[in-house]
């Protein structure tokens, strides 16, 4: 009995592992550029032991976290200036709130009070010599598919295109990339600043957002199966406990 409830037990926090996954994402599924997270990986095992014992108690043990979904959203034309979505692989360079480089596809682009270019997060995007951008008053914008930066000065005639920045970007090859615990991309064990070199090999597109890669669909679909998982096991634990108190039933001396 005591094998069958604690493979229960597992099962239970397996599923609430999952159930936390499938909220995060069910939250994040109208974030633009959100990549879903992902429950899996290469697992190992956990043994519960003492001395002079056997090993009667077996766990499995996720050993990759910070996984995630790479797949394309979809694009959504906004005809929004400002908007900028990532066509095919790639990711913006942006910094987080504590300085530390990460990655993301989010390019819903707004201009701070600093006068620097963010996006919805409101965290700054990068430019290639990793350094925050800082735009200029402008008219008109346009981003090349390069990621170059050109504006319309405020003031000036309707044609005129000034080159003012270049959008830091990186395709990811070669980076074993994860989700860190306040969900920005970032290779595992982080950027070193000093020698990161942003690749460029990325294709923008202006006027578009990508959305989300979580399919709403989906994630409901999963919710009822970690119900239905969570209901059985609990069935397990309470039959597991009838069928040791049967057995303690049968082990009693008779009374006399």
């Amino acid at each position: 009995m005591d094998k069958l409830i604690h493979t229960a037990l597992n099962s239970l926090n397996n599923a609430r592992v999952r159930q936390n996954v499938s909220s995060q994402n069910l939250a994040n599924a109208q974030v633009p550029g959100f990549r879903g997270d992902e429950v899996g990986g290469r697992f190992g095992s956990i043994f519960l032991e003492s001395d002079d014992t056997l090993n009667t108690r077996v766990f499995t043990k996720q050993s990759e976290p910070g996984l995630f979904s790479d797949l394309q959203g979809e694009l959504r034309q906004t005809g929004e200036q400002t908007d900028v979505a990532v066509t095919g692989k790639g990711y913006f360079l942006i910094e987080g709130k504590d300085g530390e480089l990460g990655l993301s596809r989010r390019g819903d682009l707004t201009v701070g009070m600093d006068k620097t270019l963010r996006n919805g997060a409101d965290v700054p995007v990068l430019d290639t010599s990793l350094t925050p951008i800082v735009m200029p008053a402008f008219k008109k914008l346009f981003v090349s598919e390069s990621g170059q930066i050109f504006i319309q000065p405020a003031g000036t005639p309707a044609g005129t295109r000034i080159l003012v920045n270049q959008l830091a970007l990186t395709s990811g090859d070669g980076l074993d990339l994860e989700k860190d615990v306040d969900g920005t991309i970032r290779p595992r064990g982080g950027f070193i600043r000093e020698e990161f070199n942003a690749d460029q090999n990325v294709r923008l597109k202006q006027g578009y957002l990508e959305t989300s890669n979580v399919s709403v669909f989906d994630e409901l679909i999963n919710n009822t199966e970690i119900q239905k998982q969570y209901q059985l096991n609990v069935k397990l634990i309470a039959l597991a406990k009838e069928m040791d108190e049967a057995g303690s039933a049968l082990m009693r001396l008779p009374n006399n």
